[in-house]
């Protein structure tokens, strides 16, 4: 039903067939920001999240409510930068166990990044109602090979409206820095999990 109603709101926007023609520039994210508004946006603590977070806040001025999804495979220096977003902020923060999120990644490593994902976004989901568009980070740098995970987002209709409008890695970055994030400079991250590194953590 989410999946659904937003499709048809963007039908609405005579800009998009989708995906093909992506919107270019930032007065055209504006529009679309303001055609998804409310927003849950889904904010790791990294710099596109936090970026596209300040641009439809304070840019495209429309309603947005960051969530952070609390589990183990989250780096601390991102932990700390959701957290702190999403208190001060009104956000959601949805919180996953050790426990549980080691049963969704299992040992197959080759579809873990999509399992967790979908799993993560269908407990969202499942707590929006059919106004709110979900939406998440994602830009055009960001491939199906390396994010393997970007089916589940497809699958449940999350949208990435950074990706939409033809947003990469440099120009998120120079627009954080101008706009004076902190965070427009922190290196690029996976997970603990996909790093290796989960088990020098706890949560």
């Amino acid at each position: 039903m989410i999946a659904g109603s937003i499709w048809k709101r963007l039908r609405s926007v005579s800009l998009i067939p989708v995906f093909s023609n992506r919107l270019k520039t930032w007065t055209d994210l504006v529009k679309l920001a303001r055609k998804l508004s409310p927003v849950w946006l889904a904010c790791s603590g990294g710099i596109d999240s936090l970026w596209l977070f300040h641009f439809f806040r304070h840019i495209a001025e429309i309603e947005v409510r960051p969530v952070f999804f609390d589990h183990p495979g989250v780096y601390l220096q991102e932990r700390i930068a959701a957290l702190a977003l999403a208190q001060s902020e009104n956000g959601i923060i949805v919180d996953f166990s050790k426990e549980e999120m080691l049963a969704v990644w299992g040992d197959r490593r080759e579809d873990r990044c999509y399992r967790c994902k979908r799993y993560l976004f269908e407990r969202l989901a499942r707590l929006a109602d059919d106004s709110i568009t979900l939406c998440d980070g994602t830009h055009i740098d960001d491939s199906s090979e390396r994010r393997p995970g970007m089916r589940a987002l497809t699958e449940l209709g999350v949208l990435s409206p950074l990706r939409l409008c033809g947003w990469n890695k440099k120009m998120i970055r120079k627009a954080s820095g101008e706009a004076g994030l902190t965070a427009w400079n922190q290196p690029a991250r996976a997970c603990l999990v996909v790093d290796g590194k989960l088990i020098q953590t706890s949560k």
